[in-house]
């Protein structure tokens, strides 16, 4: 989907997202304390089952379950070294469930980490972590990337640089989440982030 369809198909009328996944997968019998990437890969008919029902519900938007498919929060795990393959495969899943039903969006969250250079978390390395995701997220099929409840500017710009220079037509959402004085966790006010 290109960046211009893309804003006609939400221009036409409001449309509808699928729920919170990370619930709905704890309630199928995910653990508390895995990775859960790594519980998606293992009972993928769970994510089907899931996604078919927030379809049949009415979502005309599904998200791949890859909030946290990213170097920093799979680190230590298996499936650390294979970021770009983990995210490819659950893309393809959803993207099989949405068929022409639903958008799918690539999930991608905040890594974590605050941007900090004496740890080894520099504005750069943060560009190409992310390009790591998205490779893998456009190689399965989503039709958008989602950047996710973002709490820091520059990281969220980092997210946005990366997914340009990687896939520079693929249509982009950015949402923060604010505390309840309207601010990011870095202090800026909405209108800052927008």
């Amino acid at each position: 989907m290109t960046k211009y369809e893309f804003k006609q198909y939400c221009a036409t009328r409001v449309h509808i997202l699928d729920g919170a996944m990370g619930t709905q997968l704890q309630k199928h019998g995910m653990p508390k304390g895995v990775k859960p990437e790594a519980w998606v890969l293992e009972n993928p008919d769970v994510v089907r089952q899931i996604q078919s029902e927030y379809i049949a519900a009415g979502s005309d938007i599904i998200y791949a379950p890859t909030f946290g498919a990213n170097a920093v929060k799979l680190a230590g795990s298996p499936l650390a070294d294979d970021v770009k393959g983990v995210n490819a495969r659950i893309a393809a899943l959803s993207r099989s469930v949405a068929g022409s039903h639903a958008l799918v969006g690539g999930d991608i969250s905040p890594l974590g980490v605050l941007l900090d250079s004496s740890k080894g978390y520099t504005f750069d390395r943060c560009v190409d972590i992310y390009k790591e995701q998205i490779e893998g997220l456009a190689e399965g099929g989503v039709d958008f990337l989602a950047l996710e409840t973002f709490i820091d500017i520059e990281e969220a710009r980092a997210a946005a640089i990366a997914a340009r220079e990687t896939c520079p037509g693929l249509p982009l959402t950015v949402t923060f989440a604010f505390d309840e004085n309207g601010r990011l966790l870095t202090g800026a006010d909405a209108l800052t982030a927008l």
